[in-house]
Formats: structure tokens, C-alpha cells, sequence
């Protein structure tokens, strides 16, 4: 193995974790010239196509992976099941405009929510509510109706610069620390937007009661993305939960020529025909785990993975099939290399991340540490992301202290340009070493910013070192998070192949490095001051919007 080599009187923290130079080479090697990467890629999107978390499409996704880790010779290999829900999966959806005339629309259908059992004819109606008492003005007139969910605004110009990669100077910023942000740990979801999401989750529940006493025959949303995009999502997987009426999300376009229709006192008719189902043969979905053992005699764990479910509007590709594939592909390059870590490396695919980082965080809690759960029962039976609190304090498991690190990637299929610490600035001399032997690949941008959204939160959120990469953006949030056009055709190749070599290479460091990664203090309950704050601006936001609805209502003509 051949390291840098620093004079002593030049030692620095960071060059007692200089990278293995031969070891880089090899790795650099097999992953550019020897790639498996778009091969893995495509069968998981061509041939299995999209995996919504517990459909039969992410079961078969869950065996292949694990058979194929099996046939690259990682041991231990086997499926980890938590408790999810209702499994779902839709066959085919029309939607039709038939008067004032025919035209052909396009639509998918929500997730969890119920074919039509054939093909269903209906009127349009605008229902435009935000509150139970608004809800009474349509009581009584709404049976077989279709209705548009709510009357927004125009499209407006397009904003967005369709595809780009990180600059010089995007990287340059993303290396400055806001100091006004919050820890990682607490994340964008405050107490304030925790009682706003709240009050949308209580008139949810009652718009659901609802339409499903006024005999509704189905729903329309109108896409989150213009230009043909239709962005999808889905409603509760719980058993006992399920939405009541067939919904379908339809093209900005669509939706507004169904909006002037109405405004014009027309009376559009629309026929929907939704082969959908829903899965109950069993309520656990599953990760997918396997891994390199390490050589020590007890080993400590590197970690690596991404999530392994999608939506259903395509197959998958960039989010996350890529993340799949470069996980997939470092730990075949690391095992083609009969690599033999000190610490054992360790893939984990995770199913459930679309509806809430479902999987990781049910792992997390059954290795490593868990939070006490709501003592109130109502506040126990609501969605996690609605208690009050997280739940402290943080009760660690004997593995926790056995956890290096865990590295993650579910940004799109950009290629590495840099990492984030999430904070925790003590890996950063680490981390810059590491991306050494790779500084014709990337820049190696260090950001001590945090991001959120995906799989290494549930690690990071316990205090664990979890970290997901800098990727360029591509289009990824302007065209393909969550569309129907999210498919293999809108991935680079050669960024996969970088992301792999650079996976493999962090992977094999961490794992023959002298010292565990090091660790920020493990989060704890916020301070009196703190919540006291907290609480004064939930306060403040709740009657602002108490205030915005009053007046919304005030504005309203009588009656209608």
C-alpha cells in the first residue's frame, strides 16, 4: 500500500489520513474500464421498471439486488423487513375530455389511491376550499361529479435554467457556513411549519370524510411542473387510511383548459377508466443488506447506500436508480479487488424513503438507537413528521458505538463534486485527503453545510456520521424529481462511472482507516429558551394564517 508521504514537520491532521495511492489506481481502473454500472442501472429500470414501496415490482427490485450482491460474492446478504402498509401498483389510467368536445388528456394516478372499476363518466366541478366550513357550500351536490382540487393561479413564465452544472462559484458559496441555519439534526421542519402541516392534515381527513358521504366519483390535481410534466405523489399507505375516491394528476395544461371551461359557465364532461390495486398480502416492504466482511476480530461497520423505491410516473432512474447503481457498483469494485477492510462495508438499499425516509429510520432504530415515542395516544397514531417532538432523549443500542460512517447518494445522477459534512467540521482534513487521488474527477468542495431529503438523515439525526455527496444538478429538480420523464435516457453514463470510483474509494478509506470517523455531540432536547422562542412563532404564524383565511372568506361572495 502506498500513502502520501508528508515530512513529519509538515504532519497535519488531515495527513495521518492520506489516501492508499495504489489502492486508488486499482479501484480507478476496474470502475472506468471495467464498469457494471449502466448494466445494473438498466435492469433495474428497463426490465423491473418503477418500485412504489411494497408493490410487487419493488419485491422482485428487493430479491435481484440481493441475488445479484450474492453472485459478486457479499456475504450476509438477505432482506430486513419493517412494518410499512398497504402495498399499491396501477396498470393502465385514461382520462378524457368528451364534453364540449373530445380530446384525449393525460394523467397518472395518485399512489394508494383506487381504480374507477371500469370506465366512469362525470361533470366537472371547481371545488375551491381550504377549510370545513367552506366545504359545506357543496354538500349535497357533488355526487358523480369529477372534481379539480382547487383553483390555482396561471402559469406563469418559466423561471428555471433546465440543466447546469455546479460552477466555480456555486461551489466556492456552498463552502461558506451560515451560521443562522439550524443543527442538522433539526432539519427544515419546525414547530411552526410542524402546526401548519398539522392543521392541513386535520382538513385533509375531513375533506376525505367528506367526498366520500357526497358519493364523489373522483378527483383531479393539477401537476406541480408545467411544460407536459406531470409530477406525481401519493396518499397514506396505513391500513385503515385509504384515500376514498379515484384521484389522478393531470398536466398544468390540461387542468387550465378545464379551469377556462368552467370560468366560461361551460359544462366539461370527463370519462376516467384507472386500473389500480392495492396489496395486502403482506404490511412489511423490505431493505435490501449485504456486505464485505471486515478482517478485525470484531469489526467496526462503513456503511453505504441509497434508496432503492420510486415513484410510479416512470422507472426510476435518477431518483433513486442511480444511487442504487453506484452503491452496487463501489461495493463490486471493492469486492472484484478482493479488497479485505479492517471494518466491515456494508450496502443497504432502502425501500420506503419516497413516504418518509421509512426504511433507513426503521433500520437506524433497530441497530443502533431509538427515540421514545409520544406518550399521547392521539399524537401517537399521526404521521412521525407531525409530533410534537422527536422524542428525547436518544437511547443508543451496543452497535452504535460500532458505526464508522454511512455515505449516501439520492441527488439526481450528477456526477461527485464535493460532500457535505453536515456540520460536523472534524472530517473535513479527512474527507480532503481522500478526494486526493481523484482531483481530475472533482473539485472535492468541503461544505460544512447540511442538506436533507433523503437517507443519511436518519443516521445523521441520532448523531452517527451520515453524509450524502455534492452532486451537479443536471435537470434533476427542474425536470425529472418525481415525473413521468424520469428514465434511464436523462442519465450520464461517464457521471456514474465518476460517482462509483469516488464511492469506492471513500468506502475502502473509512474502512482501513486507524480511527472511527470522528462525531459531532449527539443531539439532545433544545433548551427552555429555545422552545419558549419556538413556541412564540408557531404562535405568530398560526394567527397569521387564521388571519389570511378570515379575510379569504370575507372576500368571498355570499353563497357560492
Amino acid at each position: 500500500m502506498k500513502r502520501l508521504f508528508v515530512p513529519l514537520a509538515c504532519l497535519s491532521v488531515g495527513a495521518v489520513h492520506a489516501a492508499d495511492l495504489d489502492m486508488a489506481n486499482k479501484i480507478r481502473n476496474e470502475g472506468f474500464y471495467n464498469s457494471h454500472v449502466m448494466h445494473t442501472l438498466e435492469h433495474l429500470t428497463d426490465k423491473i421498471g418503477s418500485r412504489i414501496t411494497n408493490s410487487p415490482q419493488m419485491d422482485e427490485a428487493n430479491r435481484w439486488t440481493m441475488e445479484q450482491l450474492k453472485s459478486w460474492g457479499l456475504k450476509n446478504a438477505h432482506l430486513d423487513p419493517f412494518d410499512f402498509g398497504r402495498g399499491w401498483s396501477h396498470d393502465s389510467a385514461s382520462i378524457n375530455l368528451i364534453a364540449p368536445r373530445d380530446e384525449s388528456l393525460h394523467g397518472i394516478p395518485v399512489a394508494w389511491t383506487p381504480g374507477t372499476q371500469g370506465r366512469i363518466e362525470g361533470e366537472v366541478v371547481m371545488l375551491d376550499a381550504v377549510t370545513e366550513a367552506e366545504l359545506q357550500q357543496y354538500k349535497g351536490k357533488l355526487k358523480g361529479k369529477i372534481l379539480l382540487m382547487g383553483d390555482p393561479p396561471p402559469i406563469g413564465k418559466p423561471k428555471t435554467i433546465i440543466f447546469e452544472r455546479h460552477d466555480s462559484k456555486k461551489l466556492s458559496d456552498l463552502k461558506e457556513f451560515d451560521p443562522s441555519r439550524p443543527a442538522s439534526h433539526e432539519g427544515w421542519m419546525t414547530p411552526a411549519r410542524k402546526d401548519s402541516r398539522l392543521q392541513s392534515y386535520n382538513f385533509n381527513k375531513a375533506l376525505e370524510a367528506f367526498l366520500a358521504k357526497e358519493k364523489v366519483a373522483g378527483v383531479i390535481y393539477r401537476s406541480s411542473r408545467q411544460g407536459g410534466l406531470v409530477r406525481v405523489f401519493g396518499k397514506s399507505h396505513r391500513v385503515g387510511e385509504t384515500f376514498p375516491v379515484p384521484a389522478i394528476i393531470i398536466e398544468q395544461e390540461d387542468y387550465s383548459l378545464l379551469q377556462r371551461m368552467l370560468d366560461r359557465k361551460e359544462t366539461p364532461k370527463l370519462a376516467l377508466d384507472i386500473k389500480a390495486r392495492f396489496h395486502d398480502e403482506h404490511t412489511d416492504a423490505y431493505n435490501t443488506i449485504a456486505e464485505i466482511p471486515g478482517s478485525d476480530s470484531d469489526p467496526e461497520i462503513v456503511m453505504v447506500g441509497g434508496h432503492l423505491d420510486s415513484w410510479h410516473a416512470s422507472d426510476g432512474a435518477v431518483d433513486n436508480g442511480v444511487g442504487v447503481a453506484v452503491a452496487m457498483e463501489a461495493v463490486r469494485i471493492l469486492k472484484a479487488l478482493d479488497v479485505q477492510p479492517k471494518r466491515t462495508i456494508r450496502i443497504a438499499l432502502w425501500s420506503g424513503e419516497e413516504q418518509g425516509l421509512h426504511g433507513s429510520r426503521a433500520y437506524v432504530e433497530e441497530q443502533f438507537a431509538t427515540r421514545p415515542e409520544p406518550t399521547d395516544k392521539a399524537e401517537r397514531a399521526l404521521p412521525r413528521y407531525l409530533w410534537k417532538s422527536p422524542g428525547w432523549p436518544i437511547e443508543t443500542k451496543p452497535a452504535y458505538d460500532k458505526l464508522s460512517v454511512y455515505f449516501n447518494m439520492d441527488n439526481g445522477s450528477g456526477r461527485f463534486r464535493g460532500i457535505y459534512t453536515e456540520g460536523n467540521v472534524a472530517v473535513k482534513p479527512m474527507f480532503n485527503d481522500w478526494f486526493g487521488p481523484y482531483t481530475d474527477l472533482s473539485t472535492g468542495a468541503i461544505s460544512n453545510l447540511s442538506t436533507g431529503g433523503t437517507d443519511h438523515e436518519s443516521f445523521d439525526d441520532v448523531g452517527l456520521p451520515g453524509f450524502q455527496f455534492i452532486q451537479d444538478p443536471l435537470d434533476y429538480s427542474t425536470r425529472l424529481h418525481h415525473t413521468h420523464i424520469d428514465s434511464i435516457d436523462h442519465v450520464i453514463e461517464d457521471d456514474l462511472k465518476q460517482a462509483s470510483v469516488i464511492m469506492a474509494g471513500f468506502l475502502y478509506e473509512a474502512a482501513m482507516a486507524d480511527e472511527r470517523m470522528p462525531r459531532k455531540p449527539i443531539p439532545a432536547a433544545p433548551s427552555k429558551l429555545k422552545q419558549e422562542r419556538q413556541q412564540l412563532e408557531t404562535e405568530k404564524e398560526r394567527r397569521t394564517r387564521e388571519r389570511d383565511a378570515r379575510q379569504a372568506l370575507d372576500t368571498k361572495p355570499y353563497g357560492i
